[in-house]
């Protein structure tokens, strides 16, 4: 990416990232005159998650900005966006959700993603900010194993949770509309399982 447009690309991501969230806090502050039992975020939780989304998405803007080739920025932008994308479909779920009538395929498909991209927000910075810190490359090429169990054990995470059948977690009156009943599935969210907390720990032993 040329350094003409790095810059532009990484501000935009903030921006977007902001607007992303504060539209899901307000659809959660609409939701508050129909049915304040169903906030999907407290006052203070949404100061904390904004604060984070600012520090994550504008640090990863600086990093990127100047150096376009670390992938360190465009891991923490991405950290960000995810956020805001998080905030705006468990907000839009809800929303539709207080009105008391059917929400519909987009809402919950919007219920669907804020009940797993979590794992995102959990993984990314555990493992993949740890082991490209600080210039965004691997220590040595002896990391690589330790790159391809953190992204393999994202992949199975990720799908285990996604797509796993029955009631979401956060929406229990919402059916998992992705949801997969197959045997095979049990068995990627068990080494998703087993992958994710090793590759976290080797991640923290490259720093040292």
């Amino acid at each position: 990416m040329s350094t003409r447009a790095a810059p532009w690309l990484a501000w935009s991501l903030v921006t977007l990232s902001v607007v992303l969230f504060v539209g899901g806090i307000a659809l959660d502050q609409m939701t508050r005159s129909t049915a304040p039992e169903r906030l999907y975020y407290g006052p203070v939780d949404a100061v904390i998650l904004l604060t984070s989304v600012l520090t994550f998405s504008v640090v990863g803007a600086i990093i990127a900005s100047r150096q376009p080739r670390n992938a360190i920025g465009w891991l923490f932008c991405g950290v960000g966006l995810v956020m805001g994308i998080n905030s705006l479909t468990g907000g839009y779920a809800e929303y539709r959700l207080s009105g008391g009538s059917d929400p519909g395929s987009l809402a919950e498909t919007a219920a669907w993603f804020a009940s797993w991209s979590w794992t995102l927000l959990v993984y990314m910075p555990t493992s993949f900010l740890l082991l490209l810190f600080p210039d965004g490359r691997l220590p040595s090429p002896r990391w690589r194993p330790v790159a391809w169990c953190a992204v393999l054990g994202l992949i199975s995470f990720v799908a285990g949770t996604a797509l796993n059948p029955g009631p979401l977690e956060d929406f229990p009156r919402i059916m998992n509309p992705y949801g997969v009943d197959s045997p095979m599935l049990d068995a990627v969210g068990i080494a998703g399982v087993i992958l994710v907390p090793a590759s976290m720990v080797a991640s923290a032993g490259s720093l040292i």
